[in-house]
């Protein structure tokens, strides 16, 4: 995924919801769970059985992770008023929520594929939030991701989730250090032990357990993200940016990732951007061999030269070459045309040093801001992680991982000093 150039922000999420992981396996079947309201023994007594003041208690419920408790009250209330969207996203999510309860495969993946047919009504609805995407990333069919490793490992792991989902927090524990032992390299295991001592407010334990996680694969997002969550619970707002900015750079194409760094700027008064750097001429690939390009008219105005826009020109030229015969001498292996790091890097240099040659000569009265950006980003180094965070397409993306591994701290600080800024 790539930042959009607008300006972003995104809603906050109850604290209790950020940290749930069924986000990626649930869904299910109704189970003739149709709880009669002060009958079931875990839901408060009241007295007041009007709509709103049962669709408060269920939101509380929700709210305090008593997921299961929440969805039979949630479901009573989408009965009674289908059309009220918050109570239908809730009710996805609670139902995604109790498949990890259950025991019997084909049990959860109904469920999941109910929890995903509920959240498909609640987009249709114009329901946009962070909370109802997370259940549409489950399969329409409610297929779950399966954990990896060993089938003892998996089925460690989803004992600890059922007793997670329940509210058992020393059950799951104990079986998530099952799975570790059993596989010391158990990602979600470690994860999920910090998670759970999250619930607890442990936070020493919380941030140890997000650290050995973060430790065994340094390239998914999730740690970082969790991590951040207890940093903010602690007060400690800076060092919680440096993980949500972590989490990105683990895995920038990944929606979830930039949850955590959006919530934390909407917190802290901030706002997500990226530089006004748009090349104005664009060049597509027709296949075949075949290219078009689009001229903005407006590079050969007589002002252009005066602010250096007539740079832009060295940039079409440079990805024409790339369309032509250029892909094939810097990529022998690679059978078909792709949009790549290196072509940006080599049109944007060419822009750069076009605009440097004209400073020189004293040829650009003022230089315009965009070309401005372009070159700070290149002095800094930060040119590559610019390309890669804010211009990436799916050709480009490729390149990333090779990149990340090599230069992490930079696409770190290019993410900090470039994307990150006070709200007007």
């Amino acid at each position: 995924m790539v930042i959009p150039r607008e300006v972003i922000m995104t809603e906050r999420l109850p604290r209790s919801i950020t940290r749930l992981r069924f986000r990626w396996k649930a869904g299910f079947s109704l189970l003739g769970l149709t709880l009669v309201l002060g009958l079931h023994p875990s839901l408060p007594a009241q007295t007041d059985d009007t709509y709103q003041a049962r669709r408060k208690l269920a939101f509380s419920l929700f709210e305090g992770n008593k997921l299961v408790d929440a969805r039979a009250l949630l479901e009573r209330l989408h009965t009674e008023k289908p059309d009220d969207v918050p109570v239908l996203e809730r009710l996805s999510f609670a139902t995604l929520a109790l498949s990890a309860t259950l025991t019997d495969p084909s049990r959860r993946k109904q469920e999941r594929a109910h929890a995903r047919i509920l959240a498909d009504e609640a987009k249709a609805a114009g329901d946009d939030s962070n909370l109802l995407k997370i259940v549409l990333a489950v399969p329409e069919d409610g297929g779950e991701m399966a954990f990896t490793g060993t089938a003892e490992v998996q089925a460690t792991l989803q004992e600890g989730e059922a007793a997670f989902a329940k509210g058992d927090m020393d059950a799951a524990i104990a079986a998530y250090q099952r799975a570790l032992a059993l596989d010391p390299h158990q990602y979600d295991a470690a994860l999920f032990t910090g998670d759970v001592y999250f619930k607890k407010k442990d936070h020493e334990q919380a941030d140890k357990w997000f650290a050995r996680a973060v430790e065994i694969d340094p390239n998914r997002e999730t740690a970082y993200r969790y991590w951040g969550d207890d940093l903010v619970l602690e007060g400690r707002a800076s060092e919680a940016k440096e993980q949500f900015i972590a989490a990105v750079v683990a895995d920038p194409y990944n929606q979830r990732s930039w949850m955590g760094l959006s919530q934390w700027a909407k917190a802290q008064k901030m706002i997500l951007g990226n530089p006004l750097i748009n090349p104005p001429d664009k060049i597509e690939d027709k296949g075949r061999n075949q290219t078009a390009t689009t001229i903005d008219p407006s590079g050969f105005d007589a002002g252009a030269g005066k602010n250096g826009t007539d740079a832009w020109s060295s940039y079409t030229l440079s990805k024409a070459a790339w369309h032509d015969e250029k892909f094939k001498q810097e990529f022998p292996a690679e059978k078909q045309y792709r949009h790549s790091l290196a072509e940006e890097v080599d049109g944007f240099r060419g822009v750069i040093e076009r605009v440097r040659v004209e400073m020189k000569k004293n040829q650009i009265q003022q230089l315009d801001p965009a070309l401005a950006a372009l070159i700070k980003l290149a002095d800094e180094g930060l040119l590559e992680s610019y390309i890669l965070i804010s211009r990436a397409d799916k050709g480009i993306s490729q390149d990333y991982p090779a990149y990340r591994d090599a230069h992490r701290e930079k696409v770190h600080q290019y993410i900090t000093e470039w994307m990150i800024h006070p709200a007007q």
